[in-house]
């Protein structure tokens, strides 16, 4: 018990503030989003779903979040690095001669609504060395695992499915190696469902889309 004092202080401790942690979100959002608008254009037919993937972005805004710590700024930051992230993308766009659809900005601004406040609680959580912790990684390695078989069994036809397979391990070694690790032993079986349940969530949400 103390020594879960004594982690709970020292993450109150070093959490940013609240305005540090939104800045860190936004700009982080603006740069990811701008990099994957141009990352089109660079890279090769075997990594450019690398570019085209919702998984980068859901994994910057849990880090951002986690860097939070806090729950309430956590999931604020997640929102705002996600829509940045729509904004940094649809910038980007522009300056290179290209156009964006008001459909398509409006769809990913209301995702990162929806998305930004379980990944912002997921990254607060991970910072937990406790079962929330375990349910923490358990949310973002269940995220890239649903939708490397989203992209592996629906769309692999017109893009590189060694990309969907390599963010499937990903997902699989996060939940193994993170959320496991630290829900292990008893509490393994609950942070394995959540993980199954995010997939299932984003599978879904990725044909319906």
């Amino acid at each position: 018990m103390q020594s879960s004092s004594r982690i709970r202080a020292v993450v109150r401790a070093t959490a940013p503030s609240a305005w540090v942690g939104a800045a860190v979100g936004v700009s982080a959002g603006l740069i990811i989003g701008a990099l994957t608008a141009y990352a089109q254009g660079w890279l090769s037919d075997a990594t450019t779903s690398l570019a085209n993937s919702a998984g980068p972005w859901a994994l910057v805004a849990f880090v951002v979040a986690r860097y939070n710590a806090r729950v309430p700024r956590a999931v604020v930051a997640a929102m705002l690095t996600l829509a940045c992230c729509e904004l940094g993308y649809a910038l980007a766009t522009v300056v290179r001669g290209g156009s964006n659809s008001n459909s398509t900005v409006v769809f990913w601004l209301v995702a990162a609504a929806l998305a930004g406040p379980p990944l912002g609680l997921a990254g607060a959580w991970a910072t937990h060395h406790d079962l929330r912790g375990g349910l923490g990684f358990g949310a973002v390695g269940g995220v890239l695992i649903g939708e490397g078989l989203y992209g592996w069994t629906t769309v692999a036809d017109t893009t590189d499915w060694r990309y969907w397979a390599v963010e499937l391990l990903v997902g699989v070694a996060i939940v193994v190696l993170l959320a496991a690790h630290r829900g292990w032993p008893r509490a393994t079986p609950v942070v394995v469902a959540v993980a199954a349940l995010a997939a299932g969530v984003v599978f879904a949400a990725g044909r319906l889309a």
